[in-house]
């Protein structure tokens, strides 16, 4: 019973195998998050995540969701998603991130851990301006990620620059957290509610600042000086004002250049009664672009912290677009910009653009474009602030023809230029090259390159070069486009063509084409069978023709001048035809007619041994028929490739041959089928004979014994 009821279970599991529906194999099912950046999938407000994944629908729309706030809105490419986003404001804690193919509502997610983030910031000026000495400043106190409606408190920690590092803290309460953990709070350094007192900002040099010092939630600084601005021009004027002197004391105020070492300024200063030691310098007009150094010095007292302050001459930043005699822009050129008030050099690259970027001070330059070392280009400017030049170069196309002997245009040659110069820049020889090839139109143009250096060209096809009498071109002239034209050489090509037996072929059709450049020549054979032909060098198919038929297609390398033999091993062949009858026998006086590959047809008769002989046959798809008589409606036909001359042999079974005599094959059967019907007839009838005999003989002799 129970292996009734297992056999029976089978078969209804098979029956639903064979009938569940079979559902279609796609490349992905529903939307997928592949990375995500940070890769610790945790961060504050503020923090910037990068989603990679992918969505079904191709180039669909998708949208991504931190939590329930909508952060993307973009459309795939291809399947591809990748967008970036900012952590929004919201309380910490864990977030779902959902990836998301709008057309078929389908979703991915991954989790995201938002952290509490403390916050300590200073507003301070923006550069170049700079906080100077004895300034205060506002402080940005902030929390974000908290808890909602929470209360926060920072002890915010200020520490003097070396070697003070003296610490002045502040107790903030902050406002009650907002309903998305966030609470801001605004606090002025220096001011009386730091302790210990006498928080100050009289010292220049870096500033630390601390939210929660021993527990390090956020740290920050910012940078006092002693001038306005960080970075001068020439001509400007840097305002000195350092405090925490003494008034009665004598400061020297010097200015050094770093790069050079060299004082450009020095003077004296009384501070005043309430010990600020007050200068100005006006920036040279021959200031070098640089880093200069200034320092107060006093004789009598030192400052806790000296007054030491770097200050940068940085120049107008320039953009220079190189350009060859065609205004296209040209990369990779070597542009010296020259300060002519301080004989100094700045240089850059010009980039695919065209565009270099160098800084020079206001005054006179000279920008000067260098082609691999090579002076292409110059040019004056007036520097009074940021601008753009234009710096052209002699720069042109040199543009290299190929053309055969007939003029016609030589495509796909092959190009090797190499090129030698002496350098303008350092006076070096130098050299290069590069390698091209023509284009359809048979040319090939080596753009934005110099005039007056020596080019070398190698011209080549299938690795043979050519031109080696006339490779060197040197002296183009300064102009946009220069064109040279390298005649590709002919070669004399002779060719005999002959036949399968050896023999010419006149008056064949002869053609060659050249397998890249597509050159053509045609001619027909003469009556020696030969042909000669002038070719362009290069590499020809060349082939053979009997009126359509291709008799004959061969490579042929047209390097050097040649005398070439070509058989055509299809043409006058002989094809040697046997007719015969159902039993294989000759069939005699048949009518045979061959149909060349050409169309060419020959009808001869069969001689009695059921042969013939076709001459002068053009080999290929050969047709052979044969039949008794004309009008007969029963023929047969074969078709044959001939290759070489050869024998076919064609079987009549219809026919059969006796002795010369042609019979229906049928009729012959026929005639058997009653021959051997009369003679069974026969021996039948004399084996019944026989055998009734013997039976009276005994009837006869039993009556005569009565």
């Amino acid at each position: 019973m129970k292996s009734k009821t297992a056999a029976t279970l089978l078969i209804i599991l098979f029956i639903l195998g064979l009938t569940a529906p079979v559902l279609p194999v796609m490349g992905q099912i529903g939307s997928q998050i592949e990375q995500i950046f940070p890769s610790s999938a945790t961060g504050a407000v503020g923090t910037a995540v990068n989603i990679i994944g992918s969505i079904d629908t191709a180039n669909g729309q998708y949208k991504i969701f931190f939590g329930n706030t909508l952060v993307v809105t973009a459309n795939a490419q291809g399947s591809a998603a990748n967008a970036g986003f900012y952590v929004p404001e919201n309380p910490a804690g864990t977030y779902t991130i959902t990836l998301q193919d709008v057309t078929i509502n389908s979703n991915a997610t991954k989790d995201f851990t938002l952290t509490v983030s403390y916050s300590v910031a200073p507003n301070i000026p923006t550069a170049p301006l700079q906080l100077q000495e004895g300034n205060s400043m506002s402080l940005n106190v902030s929390v974000t990620g908290g808890q909602p409606s929470a209360a926060y408190t920072a002890n915010i920690t200020v520490t003097l620059p070396t070697p003070l590092s003296t610490n002045y803290s502040r107790l903030v309460t902050l406002p009650s957290s907002n309903s998305k953990g966030t609470t801001v709070a605004q606090i002025t350094f220096p001011d009386n509610a730091f302790e210990p007192s006498g928080a100050l900002t009289n010292y220049a040099g870096t500033y630390q600042l601390y939210f929660n010092l021993s527990q390090s939630l956020a740290l920050n600084s910012f940078t006092v000086g002693f001038t306005e601005l960080s970075q001068y021009h020439r001509g400007q004027t840097a305002k000195i004002n350092a405090i925490g002197y003494q008034p009665n004391d004598t400061a020297t105020v010097n200015v050094k250049s770093i790069d050079s070492g060299a004082t450009l300024y020095s003077t004296d200063v009384t501070p005043t009664n309430a010990g600020i030691v007050a200068a100005q310098w006006a920036v040279p007009t021959n200031a070098a672009i640089g880093i200069y150094t200034i320092t107060i010095t006093t004789r009598n007292t030192v400052k806790t912290v000296p007054d030491i302050q770097n200050v940068t001459v940085p120049g107008y930043p320039l953009k220079v677009t190189v350009t060859d005699l065609s205004n296209r822009p040209v990369a990779d050129v070597l542009v010296d910009a020259f300060d002519t008030t301080t004989n100094k050099t700045y240089d850059a690259t010009s980039n695919v653009e065209g565009n270099a970027s160098v800084n020079l001070e206001s005054g006179q330059a000279t920008l000067t474009a260098y082609w691999n070392g090579l002076r292409v280009g110059q040019t004056a400017i007036t520097v009074v602030g940021e601008g753009t030049f234009d710096l052209k170069c002699e720069l042109g196309d040199l543009k290299i023809i190929i053309k055969d002997q007939n003029g016609l245009l030589i495509p796909s040659v092959n190009l090797g230029i190499s090129y030698s110069y002496l350098t303008t820049k350092d006076n070096q020889s130098r050299s290069g090259s590069t390698t091209g090839q023509t284009d359809a139109s048979g040319t090939y143009s080596l753009n934005s390159t110099p005039p007056g250096i020596t080019y070398s060209i190698n011209a080549s096809v299938y690795g043979v070069v050519f031109n080696g009498g006339n490779s060197t071109v040197s002296d183009l002239p300064v102009q946009a486009v220069s064109e040279i034209t390298i005649f590709c050489p002919a070669r004399t090509l002779t060719f005999n063509v002959v036949d399968y037996n050896g023999n010419p072929i006149s008056n064949a059709r002869f053609s060659m084409l050249e397998v890249t450049a597509g050159i053509f020549y045609g001619t027909n054979t003469n009556s020696d069978g030969s042909v000669t032909l002038r070719t362009t060098l290069g590499r020809y198919t060349a082939r053979v023709y009997a009126g359509s038929v291709l008799l004959n297609e061969t490579l042929i390398d047209a390097f050097t001048d040649k005398q070439l033999t070509i058989q055509c091993a299809l043409y006058n062949l002989q094809v040697n035809v046997k007719i015969v009858d159902y039993f294989g026998q000759a069939v005699p006086n048949a009518n045979v007619k061959l149909v060349g590959a050409d169309g060419t047809t020959q009808t001869q008769m069969a001689k009695p041994d059921g042969t013939t002989s076709f001459n002068g046959v053009i080999g290929g798809n050969v047709q052979i028929t044969a039949y008794l008589s004309e009008g007969d409606d029963y023929y047969e036909a074969t078709n044959v490739n001939v290759a070489s001359s050869t024998t076919v042999q064609v079987q009549m079974g219809r026919y059969v041959s006796l002795g010369g005599l042609i019979v229906q094959t049928s009729f012959l059967i026929t005639f058997m089928a009653i021959l051997l019907t009369i003679v069974v007839f026969l021996v039948f009838e004399l084996y019944i004979r026989r055998k009734t005999k013997p039976k009276k003989a005994a009837i006869v002799e039993k009556a005569v014994s009565k």
